[in-house]
């Protein structure tokens, strides 16, 4: 069980750090959330619905965001 949470902790801290941030605040408020809720946990699905767009339509988002896809 901690492991599971270490894991989970450590991709949380390298989409922080790795993310444009710059990119990411510049974007309109629902894509904006968007981003940060997958920042924060790495949901596509959830973080898509959030933005309003496809699952394929929020990863080439998450790209540009440089967003790591970590699993």
């Amino acid at each position: 069980m901690e492991e599971a949470l270490k894991a989970l902790e450590e991709a949380r801290d390298l989409r922080r750090r790795h993310a444009d941030w710059q990119f990411i605040e510049s974007q309109p408020p629902k894509l904006r959330a968007a981003l940060k809720y997958y920042v924060e946990t790495g949901d596509i699905y959830v973080a898509s619905r959030i933005a309003g767009m496809t699952v394929d339509e929020f990863n080439e988002l998450r790209i540009r965001a440089r967003i790591p896809s970590v699993t």
